[in-house]
């Protein structure tokens, strides 16, 4: 068996941030009505509640960050995997599920390269708890990247190839980027979830980008996910 698309995230120490992101993905796959692969490459901390949401969870140091998001890649290549593309989503990152079925739907096209040029920011804690911001970009950003097994074929599925602690994005593009002819922009939400705990803060884009209503992101959440969030 195979599946279309399996999603790689890493976390560290963010335990109620990964809890949304858990419930997220158990509300893509009850919107789609099938499972969708997906593993979580943290500490052990984290494996417990992995398991509630069933979610593979595979315990790694933090240090090299880059080794955490190649033993996720390596997971989804094994043979009883047999991904046809793979997703990247830090553990703060939500996604619509009208977005994953965008994303689908180009995969069936045999597109290489697939993703977003635009990205919400939402204060999850502090002064400004529940304010969302919006980037639109020129480039394919980060999360919700998906990148197809031929291209990753050409690598070996090491989406990292040097050992890092920052960078990650950079590094994984120019891993790809000998390795892919088609890409594509998709419409949909994709939401990263700032807290005091995330590693590039609220300051760093609150005040620079432009407002935007807070029910984008809350309207693709479920039940669930809406509870989460206000605990956070």
């Amino acid at each position: 068996m195979s599946y279309p698309i399996g999603i790689v995230t890493i976390n560290h120490l963010r335990p109620r941030v990964l809890h949304l992101w858990l419930a997220s993905i158990k509300r893509l796959r009850k919107d789609m009505g099938v499972y969708i692969p997906a593993i979580v490459v943290s500490g052990e901390e984290d494996k417990a509640l992995c398991a509630d949401y069933e979610v593979t969870h595979m315990t790694q140091p933090n240090k090299p960050v880059s080794l955490k998001w190649n033993e996720g890649f390596q997971y989804m290549r094994m043979p009883f995997m047999a991904v046809e593309y793979v997703m990247i989503l830090g553990s703060d990152d939500i996604i619509s599920t009208e977005l994953y079925r965008n994303i689908l739907e180009e995969t069936g096209k045999g597109t290489d390269l697939i993703g977003v040029n635009a990205l919400w920011f939402y204060a999850g804690d502090g002064a400004y708890r529940g304010k969302t911001v919006r980037l639109n970009g020129q480039r394919l950003l980060a999360p919700a990247k998906t990148i197809s097994a031929k291209v990753l074929d050409n690598i070996n599925w090491v989406i990292c190839p040097t050992e890092k602690n920052w960078g990650m994005d950079a590094i994984m593009d120019q891993a790809i980027k000998p390795y892919w002819q088609t890409r594509v922009f998709v419409d949909g939400v994709v939401v990263d979830v700032k807290t005091k705990t995330n590693l590039n803060s609220w300051n760093i884009w609150g005040h620079r980008l432009p407002t935007v209503d807070s029910n984008l992101f809350y309207n693709i959440l479920s039940v669930e996910e809406k509870k989460i969030l206000d605990s956070l």
